[in-house]
Formats: structure tokens, C-alpha cells, sequence
């Protein structure tokens, strides 16, 4: 308890200090409390970027990914479509090539040029059976490259040969009736491609190199068909649309289809060939919604055969790939984040933590905990940091130490001060008693008075000591009432009593006898009956209240005022009751003091608070 009266003020005058720090501290909290932690900050920062940065990166690597994705397709569709179309026109070429053997060989030339000079059944039979063994021949010959053909050669008079067995009123042995016949007559011998024919008792589709075969002077002799299964033209891509949902085409120049993969479309004519250019533009393959779906749409143009290879991939078919690598960055990408949450957040806990640790510290070194040194560690900035907080430390300390030496050499010297006014008052008006009883030659009265006197000027002497128990403050003041009573002839009682529980404790010495002598001098002095004073110590909780009770003048309020304001009172009758709120406060802070209560011609209440100090 001691060390409590005798570091406070101190504490009082480093009030500045911390009230920075505790300034500092609500200034933190604030910060926390609109800007949320360190740790939050940099773990929202952390994961900001990282969603950003995740998102970013796929979202453009998909998209990358997709467009070159769909490029390699539609280029590795146009390498296949080239492919077919060069398989295509080697049909169609070795259509041409039988055709060219069948036109001039010169044999048949003549068997055809003796019918028609006259149409016998004989010349018909001799005709046959050449053209049997023609056909026998050529097709042993293209049995190598799998090239299946009939060969149809229809008479201008009517009837004809097939290789193939038809039906006796077979109608393409009268071309004539066909919408392509026209143009046969047109290419005066030269080939034509008719795209689709049908033979009706079959069922089979064929494409057909067809022409006229001419005399010396251009009439007709007869007309010849190399027929050739849609089926062998379906072959040559059969393995590239072979258990997909893709669609393949191929048409002639005029649109109309020679063979696809789906075989109710044989024969039409679906495309308009100039608006496929302006769809197409220079590009090999273009994105378009046909028959209410999106596609791929590829297109390649094989210039020497005439033939265009289309195919329709629909897009649904052509992104599960990508939808599946879609799946898999979508994976990556939470688990990349997953990754950088778990790091962001052993990133910010070891950066913040000793951040954290070192605003623990700080509040502990605001309570006036300098003994400890700060022990943190952490990155090169933070051991920097904690060197040059425990060198300030340090400093402080020292400070802190000088402050405390001149800080208590200032608390002496104001209440060697406080004590230099209130002794000498004191002694002034004891002798001047002593000497007017001495005047009114009343040696005996002014004896004993004297003899009380230097009574009390050995007990407060013979006490070096600043504090003095109760007990014995009581019975310094029952020796100065002695000599007061002297004085005014016994014109006044006082009472005096203390708990034995605070008798032990101790308070300044002559704290009270300024507040008896107010009392006395400007309280009873001038109270016509006898005047009353009880003096009072008890315990009040943890300290210590002590009264000093009189029915005497009063106190004016104006000077109450300024006592409690502890404003400078120029009436020398209260000055000794203004050092004694000092003495108290100056010892024991300003949490403690006196209360006064009184009332004009009535009496005062004088109450002092103090802790109790063993």
C-alpha cells in the first residue's frame, strides 16, 4: 500500500502519456472496427486476386482452348473432306476412262454405224456380243481399283445393251424422255454428269457419266451411260461418318446431291450453290444454325472433278470434348483456389501474427509493464521492429525512472511547503495565546498552557516519520485542544471518536488540526452558547472517512466553491483548509479529497476520504 501513496503521483504526471496510448488503442479498435484486421484484409486481398487471377486465366485459357479446339477441327475436317473428295473424283475419272475406252474403240464405231445403215436382229446380236466381251474385259480390268460399273448403250432407234440385267422396258434405254438429255445432245459427244439415277425395280442409286456417241458427221449413233453405284461413292467416306451423328455431302455443281450419308437425300437438290459462297466467304468452314440447331458447317471444292464435299457436325456433338475440358479447368480452378485459400491464409496468419503479438505487447507496455522485453519474431521487418521497440523500451524506462526521482522530489518539497504554512500558523497562534495570558498575569494558566505545548511539540518532533497512525493523530489533537481550551476558557467540547478497526492506519501527520482549528478560531469562536466539535474516523469500504463536525458559524457558499474548484482563496481563515485537500490529493491522487457541507449560522461538515495505508 505504500508503494501506492508513494508512486501515484507519478502516474498523474505521465497522465499525457498514457492517455496517448489509450488514444492509440481506441484508435486501433476504431481501425478495426471500420477497417476490419490485418489478417482479414490480406486474406480477402489474397482471395480477391486469387478468384480474379482463377477466373481470368480460365476463362481465357478456355476460350483459347475452345477457338483453337474448333480450328484444329474445322482444318482436320477440311484434311478429310479433301481426302474423300480425292477418292470421289477417282471414281468419277475412272467413270470418264470407260467411257473414253467404250467411245473410240473403233470396232464398235463400226458395229454401231452397220445398225444404223440397217437395223437387223442380226447386226443387234452381233453388237451384244461384242459389247459383252468389251465389258468382260474392262471390268477385269478395273477389278484392281474396285471400280463397279454397268454400262449402258442405248440405241437412236430404240433398244440398246446393258451389262447388267434390266427389265425389257428398262426406260433409260430411251434417254430421250430425260430431262438431261438435252444437254447430252449439247456436248456433242462429251461428257456429262448426271447425278442421280434410279432404277425403279432395284431401288439402287447411281451416278452416271453419259454422253453421245457420234458418226464422222455428228449425227447420233447411240448413247452411252457408265453407271456407277451411289454405294461406291458412300464407301469412300463410309469410315469417316461411321458411328457419329455428323452429315456428309456430295453434290455437283448444280446442288443437287450424288451421294451422303443419309440416304433419303439422294438425288435432291438442296444447296444453292451461290448462297453457300456468300455463307462461306473464303473460309473453309463457318458456325450456322441449320434445321434449328447450331453446326459446324465444312465445305471443300474439288476444282477438277466439280464435285463440292460438304459435312454438318452439330455443335452439341462438337463441344462434349470441350465441355469436358470445361469440367476439368472448372476442377483445376477450385482446386487452385482451394490451394490459394489454404496459403493466403498461412500467408496472413504469419505475417499478421506477430503484428497481433506486437499490439499485445504494446497494450501490456501500456499499463506500465516495461520490464518485460518484446520477444516476437517474425519476418526481417518485424525483428527490426522488436530491436528498436526493446532499445526504446529501455530508454523509456530510464526515463521514466528520472521522472519517478523528480517527481518525488517535487511531492516533498510542495508538502514541505504545505507543511511550512500550516506549522508555523500553528506555533504563531499558541504562543500569541501563551503571551496574552501572560499579559493578564495569569502565570499559572499561561504555565500549563505551555507545558501542553511543549507536550505537542514532542510528539510531533520527536516523529520524524511524514505519516503517523490515527491514534496518534488523535492524541495530538487532544493535546492541542488542551491548549486551546486555555484559551477560551473552556468554551467548547470536542468529541473524538475513532473505530478500532482504522486506529492503525496511517494518514499525513497534522492533516487534521487545520480543520480543529477552522473549527475553533472561525467556527465556535463566535457562538454565544457552548460550541460542539466531533471528530470522526471509520471505515468506509476499502477506505478510510474521517469527519470534523462543528455548530458553529458556517462556511459562506462562494468559499465552498472555490475550495472545491481548488481555486487560490485570498481569506487567510480557509487557507489551511485548501492545503489540506492538497496534501490529500497530492498523496493519494485525485480520486480522493474532502467534501464540504455547510450551512451559514448553522455549522459546517468537514468530510476527508483517503485509502486506507497499513
Amino acid at each position: 500500500m505504500c508503494g501506492r501513496v508513494f508512486f501515484r503521483p507519478v502516474c498523474v504526471t505521465m497522465k499525457s502519456y498514457t492517455n496517448h496510448v489509450v488514444w492509440g488503442r481506441k484508435s486501433m479498435k476504431k481501425i478495426r472496427l471500420f477497417g476490419g484486421s490485418m489478417k482479414s484484409n490480406l486474406l480477402s486481398a489474397f482471395l480477391i486476386l486469387g478468384v480474379f487471377l482463377t477466373v481470368s486465366v480460365s476463362f481465357i485459357g478456355y476460350r483459347t482452348f475452345e477457338r483453337t479446339l474448333i480450328s484444329e477441327i474445322g482444318n482436320n475436317r477440311l484434311d478429310v473432306l479433301s481426302q474423300v473428295a480425292d477418292r470421289v473424283k477417282q471414281v468419277k475419272y475412272n467413270a470418264y476412262t470407260l467411257s473414253n475406252l467404250y467411245y473410240y474403240d473403233h470396232t464398235l464405231q463400226e458395229y454401231l454405224k452397220e445398225l444404223n445403215r440397217e437395223d437387223t436382229p442380226g447386226h443387234r446380236l452381233n453388237l451384244n456380243r461384242y459389247l459383252n466381251r468389251l465389258t468382260n474385259q474392262f471390268k477385269s480390268s478395273f477389278h484392281e481399283d474396285s471400280m463397279k460399273f454397268a454400262a449402258v448403250l442405248a440405241l437412236e432407234n430404240g433398244g440398246g445393251f446393258s451389262s447388267e440385267k434390266v427389265a425389257a422396258d428398262y426406260d433409260y434405254m430411251s434417254p430421250q424422255t430425260k430431262i438431261w438429255y438435252k444437254r447430252m445432245l449439247q456436248a456433242s459427244g462429251g461428257i456429262i454428269d448426271i447425278a442421280n439415277i434410279r432404277d425403279r425395280d432395284s431401288g439402287q442409286d447411281y451416278f452416271s457419266a453419259a454422253r453421245t456417241m457420234l458418226d464422222e458427221a455428228g449425227e447420233p449413233l447411240g448413247y452411252l451411260m457408265i453407271n456407277v453405284e451411289e454405294q461406291q461413292l458412300h464407301a469412300m467416306y463410309e469410315n469417316v461418318t461411321r458411328g457419329s451423328q455428323n452429315t456428309l455431302y456430295i453434290v455437283d455443281e448444280e446442288g443437287t446431291v450424288v451421294s451422303c450419308s443419309a440416304k433419303n437425300l439422294v438425288g435432291f437438290n438442296l444447296f444453292n450453290m451461290k448462297n453457300l459462297d456468300n455463307l462461306f466467304q473464303d473460309a473453309g468452314y463457318v458456325f450456322t444454325r441449320m434445321r434449328g440447331e447450331q453446326i459446324l458447317f465444312t465445305r471443300y471444292q474439288e476444282q477438277d472433278s466439280g464435285f463440292t464435299v460438304m459435312e454438318e457436325i452439330p455443335l452439341s456433338v462438337l463441344m462434349k470434348p470441350i465441355r469436358r475440358v470445361r469440367s476439368t479447368i472448372l476442377l483445376i480452378a477450385v482446386l487452385a483456389l482451394g490451394l490459394a485459400y489454404g496459403y493466403a491464409r498461412h500467408f496472413a496468419r504469419r505475417t499478421t501474427r506477430p503484428i497481433s503479438e506486437l499490439c499485445d505487447f504494446l497494450i501490456h507496455v501500456e499499463e506500465d509493464n516495461l520490464d518485460q522485453p518484446c520477444e516476437v519474431t517474425g519476418y526481417t521487418e518485424i525483428n527490426i521492429l522488436r530491436n528498436r521497440l526493446n532499445h526504446m523500451l529501455t530508454r523509456m524506462k530510464s526515463l521514466m525512472q528520472g521522472i519517478k526521482q523528480k517527481e518525488q522530489q517535487k511531492r516533498k518539497m510542495e508538502l514541505s511547503f504545505l507543511q511550512a504554512q500550516i506549522n508555523p500558523h500553528f506555533m504563531y497562534n499558541t504562543l500569541f495565546s501563551i503571551k496574552c495570558m501572560v499579559d493578564m498575569e495569569k502565570n499559572a494558566e499561561a504555565s500549563r498552557m505551555l507545558a501542553s505545548f511543549i507536550q505537542l511539540l514532542r510528539s510531533t518532533l520527536s516523529n520524524p516519520n511524514e505519516f503517523v497512525t490515527i491514534h496518534q493523530e488523535f492524541e495530538i489533537l487532544k493535546q492541542y485542544v488542551e491548549i486551546q481550551k486555555f484559551r477560551y476558557d473552556d468554551g467548547f467540547q470536542v468529541l473524538f471518536e475513532c473505530d478500532e478497526a482504522v486506529e492503525q492506519n496511517k494518514i499525513p501527520k497534522l492533516l487534521i488540526q487545520p480543520l480543529l482549528e477552522n473549527a475553533i478560531f472561525h467556527g465556535v469562536e463566535f457562538k454565544k452558547s457552548e460550541g460542539l466539535i466531533i471528530i470522526t474516523a471509520r471505515k468506509l469500504d476499502r477506505d478510510i472517512c474521517v469527519t470534523v463536525e462543528d455548530n458553529g458559524m458556517g462556511i459562506a457558499p462562494d468559499i465552498i466553491e472555490k475550495i472545491h474548484r481548488g481555486e487560490h482563496i485570498s481569506e487567510k481563515a480557509h487557507v489551511g483548509i485548501l492545503n489540506v485537500k492538497e496534501r490529500i490529493q497530492l498523496n493519494f491522487g485525485e480520486n480522493y479529497g474532502m467534501k464540504i457541507e455547510s450551512r451559514q449560522w448553522e455549522g459546517t461538515k468537514i468530510i476527508l476520504t483517503f485509502p486506507a495505508v497499513d
